[in-house]
């Protein structure tokens, strides 16, 4: 079952930037590699026999990754341009 944008977001109010960043790299890997296979047309693989398929999953992490920048985006301003923190510090 997958959950809506708006409860998923809520996993990273209290996340630090570098673990934002690390899941926001994760769902952008998920839709490119999608949208490379839906383009050559392969379906071959096995979760396009689970539920929710592939084409659910990529329009739901699309909207993922909207709401996860909303809060990168504040997170950022807070820490790194009204802060004191430096993403050069980041490892």
């Amino acid at each position: 079952m997958m959950i809506g944008p708006e409860v998923y977001v809520e996993e990273f109010k209290n996340a630090s930037y570098q673990e934002m960043m690390k899941e926001r790299n994760r769902l952008i890997r998920y839709i490119q590699n999608f949208e490379k296979l839906e383009k050559v047309e392969d379906r071959s693989a096995e979760e396009w026999t689970e539920r929710p398929n592939p084409v659910v999953r990529y329009q739901l992490y699309m909207d993922y990754l909207a709401a996860l920048l909303k809060v990168m985006r504040n997170k950022y301003n807070e820490e790194y341009v009204w802060g004191n923190k430096k993403l050069s510090d980041l490892e």
